[in-house]
């Protein structure tokens, strides 16, 4: 039992660790922006890292066309043919009755 709630408090934690280290990245990228800075005279490594992502291509500006689909057909169904189930089943086997 207290397994299980050692669990669901390391679980909580974690949430509210997680929570909070996106709150301050928010909070530091709404502060400082995009434009490089410095903490305490060192180059902070947040901005270092997003001036060296590579940007991707732009879309295409053509639609994108579909290829032909395929015809439809009629779905072949066929059913298994009826057959007469075998007869009754034997009677249960069980030890002979005690008393005859």
């Amino acid at each position: 039992m207290s397994f299980h709630r050692h669990r669901t408090l390391y679980l909580a934690l974690l949430a509210a660790l997680f929570v909070f280290v996106q709150a301050h990245a928010l909070g530091h990228a709404a502060e400082h922006g995009d434009e490089p800075h410095d903490h305490y005279g060192a180059a902070c490594e947040l901005s270092v890292i997003a001036t060296d992502q590579i940007l991707l291509p732009a879309a295409p500006s053509e639609p994108f066309v579909l290829p032909p689909a395929p015809g439809a057909t009629e779905p072949c169904i066929s059913a298994a043919n009826w057959t007469r189930p075998p007869g009754r089943a034997p009677p249960p086997r069980s030890p002979p009755p005690l008393q005859q």
